[in-house]
């Protein structure tokens, strides 16, 4: 064979493809090229481990070894399965839970879902509830308690949260502190209050300052500037554009308000400072002289500095510590100030009590029946806490893509008492302001301005009605502020829902408009109840010439029993974020 005559062994060469330009070339518009790639696409390349869209290499590996030291396992049950485990009446708690076999073991702690169905009275004692379950239960008949003292111990156990409980014990150790440091040129042995003035305001102001006021320590004036600044501000917001303006540009607004809060506590702190000191001073309960005389001239205004700006830097602080434990600590920061001075004032309470029976006579029964009223005044407050009217509302099914949603029946929880303290914590601060004026001035017995500022003696009866008058005024103007019931009603259409019996639009605003009044007069009169009772009390057995005095009244109950609780759900809450496992497990 010659060379001419050698050609390529059959299929090992295909035929040469001719292609063209453009698309009557017939192979398309790149002529049969192809597209342009990723890869040709100008500027940064693609981030390392990039398979072009498919899964990449190292999501394809199956990961072994890692389990969250941290995470908190939780069982679960549903209300379904406790409705067929257990008979009407019974009692829930996870012993019972564990012999039904509805949980093999606690874990970290049992949580009640709300999927299906309850219709037995059941008293459930675990760690938590969702919101359907708790509200099931209780639709029921039944009774959901959280195990408090239990939920401390798991709370304790998780290193973030005990970070958080020990700094919160800080800072009301070193208010505690503040209230027992005395201020100096003022010696004040026996304290202010005696028992001719137990009655006045200066006993709130004693009760809210944890006997601070009482004994003219550091932390006199205690948190009260700080509860007036933001009381006047959220007033003025609703009077003032400019304030309401901020109050809706979201968080920076809300952040420039406190700002302003924190400015108009120091000025009030400044002037509740030097009413303060001419008060003590016209009660003879400054220092005095080497030679026992009064300070003068330069010294007596030196004196008088010292002591204002002493008190104004006490409330300062307190205003700042409450904020670091907002921050760093468990619970709201001026809640738990209130809450520990007025705790620190119950062995005086019932050491006052307990003084009343060594008087005798009607004592006996007096003193006694004082202190039931105050444990049933508790668990009345409590239950007017929880108590709440549920307004149903039926949700039409829409389909959104290829999806179904809606269809359900839910409704709108509000609460009977849904302003809770405010509006006692707003009528005795406005009822203070004129005794706050008097330590000013020097009144003469007998004149007008003595007998007007009688009328806010707490012994008197016109203080009552005021004070009775100013807790409705400000729970409906508080519900006014914190409840819009047109909004209310357009959320409601908007998401396909409606009032069973009640159009949408106008007639539900106006359906949702009649029920919060009626609600909020209810849980006024509530309120003021509560705040009346200790007054009336001490009137009642005054008439009898035994009065017994409450200086543990219905204002201090009402906040120690609402913190008590609010932090018990904080604290519940925050342990929940720690009972899901992390996304690698």
């Amino acid at each position: 064979m010659k060379l001419h005559e050698l050609s390529p062994a059959e299929g090992s060469k295909k035929a040469v493809k001719r292609i063209g330009r453009g698309p009557a070339s017939g192979q398309g518009k790149t002529a049969g090229k192809g597209h342009k790639g990723q890869k040709a696409r100008a500027g940064r390349g693609m981030r390392p481990g990039f398979e072009g869209g498919q899964m990449p290499l190292q999501r394809r590996i199956p990961k072994r070894g890692f389990n969250n030291i941290f995470a908190k396992e939780i069982a679960a049950v549903n209300v379904s399965a406790l409705d067929k485990a257990f008979e009407d009446g019974a009692v829930v708690d996870v012993n019972a839970l564990i012999e039904k076999g509805l949980v093999k073991k606690a874990l970290d702690g049992v949580k009640i879902l709300g999927n299906g169905e309850i219709s037995k009275k059941l008293t459930v004692k675990v760690n938590a509830y969702s919101d359907s379950a708790k509200q099931k239960i209780e639709a029921a008949g039944g009774k959901a308690d959280l195990r408090v003292f239990k939920t401390i111990i798991n709370a304790w156990k998780i290193a973030d949260l005990r970070k958080k409980m020990l700094f919160t014990a800080l800072i009301v150790f070193i208010f505690r502190l503040g209230a027992a440091l005395p201020v100096p040129f003022v010696n004040i042995s026996g304290g202010l209050i005696s028992d001719q003035n137990a009655n006045n305001f200066m006993t709130y102001l004693s009760m809210m300052t944890g006997d601070a006021f009482n004994y003219g320590t550091l932390f006199a004036m205690s948190i009260t500037p700080y509860i007036n600044a933001s009381i006047i501000i959220e007033l003025l917001t609703v009077a003032i554009p400019a304030l309401e303006r901020l109050a809706k540009e979201g968080e920076e607004g809300r952040k420039k308000i406190s700002t302003i809060t924190r400015y108009s506590s120091v000025v009030l702190a400044l002037m509740q400072s030097t009413a303060y000191y001419f008060y003590i001073r016209s009660q003879n309960y400054l220092s005095l002289d080497a030679d026992g005389n009064k300070f003068t001239g330069f010294f007596a205004v030196l004196q008088a500095i010292t002591i204002i700006f002493c008190y104004t830097a006490g409330a300062s602080l307190i205003m700042w510590l409450g904020e670091q434990i907002n921050e760093k600590g468990i619970g709201n920061g001026i809640s738990i100030i209130l809450f520990a001075g007025i705790v620190s004032r119950m062995p005086t309470t019932l050491y006052s009590l307990y003084s009343y029976m060594d008087k005798g006579g009607a004592y006996y029964v007096l003193a006694p029946i004082a202190f039931v009223s105050l444990i049933l005044m508790i668990g009345f407050i409590v239950w007017m806490d929880n108590a709440e009217r549920r307004i149903p509302v039926q949700y039409a099914k829409r389909v959104v893509g290829r999806k179904m949603y809606g269809g359900q029946s839910t409704h709108i929880p509000i609460k009977v008492n849904m302003c809770g303290v405010l509006p006692i914590i707003f009528a005795s601060s406005i009822l203070s302001l004129p005794p706050t004026i008097q330590m000013f001035v020097t009144v003469k017995e007998g004149g007008f301005w003595a007998g007007f500022f009688k009328i806010f003696e707490t012994t008197h009866w016109a203080y009552g009605i005021m004070y009775f008058v100013l807790i409705i005024f400000f729970a409906y103007f508080y519900a006014a502020i914190q409840y819009n019931p047109i909004e209310m009603a357009n959320n409601i259409r908007k998401n396909s829902g409606a009032i069973p019996g009640i159009r949408p639009g106008k007639p539900t605003s106006d359906y949702i408009t009649k029920i919060l009044s009626r609600l909020t007069l209810l849980g006024a009169l509530l309120l003021s109840v509560v705040a009346l009772f200790p007054l009336l009390f001490s009137q009642i057995t005054g008439a009898f010439h035994h009065q017994v005095n409450l200086s543990l009244g219905g204002t201090s109950i009402i906040i120690m029993v609402g913190v008590a609780l609010e932090t018990v759900k904080q604290l519940e809450s925050q342990m929940m974020m720690r009972h899901y496992k992390g996304f690698l497990d």
